[in-house]
């Protein structure tokens, strides 16, 4: 009678071994998954803060733009009322081909300044400024865009 017992007591620490790895095997599943999800959206939240910061540049370059020439020299900048422009990150200024240009060479980020003359409303000219900032992200491709108006101020 002792035997018999044994033989039942080692089968149900089999049984309770394999469940007992199946869920061991199920946590780390779901540990490794989220490790990875977290890692993936840290990287795509690094992504995006570049991108904002290169949009921010560009803002900051364009007012730096405005306060150091003349206002028509200013205005200039929107053709014959809305104009693209590439900005890369020594603030070198280039007509944008509809394309956009990148930062710096061999960046994944791009940037385009867009200037709009706005004339709706006669004695309250503004310059309408966008700044787009794009960049590939897990392949889908991201934007960043931040817009402000300038008026003559001087």
């Amino acid at each position: 009678m002792n035997t018999t017992d044994r033989r039942h007591v080692s089968g149900q620490t089999l049984l309770e071994l394999v469940v007992a790895l199946g869920i061991v095997a199920l946590v780390l599943t779901g540990l490794i998954a989220a490790v990875t999800s977290s890692l993936r959206y840290g990287q795509a939240s690094r992504f995006r803060s570049r991108g904002v910061k290169y949009a921010q540049e560009g803002i900051e370059i364009v007012r730096k733009l405005r306060d150091t020439t003349t206002w028509d020299a200013f205005v200039a900048y929107s053709g014959s009322g809305t104009s693209s422009w590439c900005l890369d990150e020594g603030g070198v200024w280039s007509e944008d081909s509809g394309i956009g240009c990148p930062i710096a060479a061999g960046s994944q980020f791009w940037r385009t300044i867009i200037f709009t003359w706005n004339t709706s409303n006669p004695g309250s000219e503004r310059m309408e400024v966008t700044s787009d900032v794009s960049w590939a992200d897990r392949s889908a491709p991201s934007t960043v865009t931040l817009e402000t108006y300038f008026t003559q101020w001087k």
